[in-house]
């Protein structure tokens, strides 16, 4: 059991030092851009949460009309209506 707990314990300060370096650079990174590259930045991620967003909804409206074929299926066999 100790073990598994000392390799844990060795992973997350793994990760503790990665997430602080990452930070470190992030940090450097925005501190030289400029402004036109910060719009630029900006307009990129606006879009691809458009396009991802889209495609989220265009798999909910996909599973929701799946479902409603299913209820009406299972409704119409619970009444006894044959197609």
């Amino acid at each position: 059991m100790g073990l598994k707990k000392d390799y844990l314990l060795h992973l997350l300060e793994g990760y503790k030092k990665a997430n602080e370096f990452i930070a470190l650079e992030k940090r450097k990174k925005l501190s030289q851009m400029t402004f036109e590259d910060s719009l630029h930045q900006y307009d990129y991620l606006c879009n691809l949460y458009a396009i991802l967003e889209d495609k989220r909804l265009e798999r909910l409206e996909s599973q929701k009309i799946s479902f409603l074929v299913k209820r009406r299926l299972a409704l119409d066999n619970a009444g006894g209506i044959r197609k």
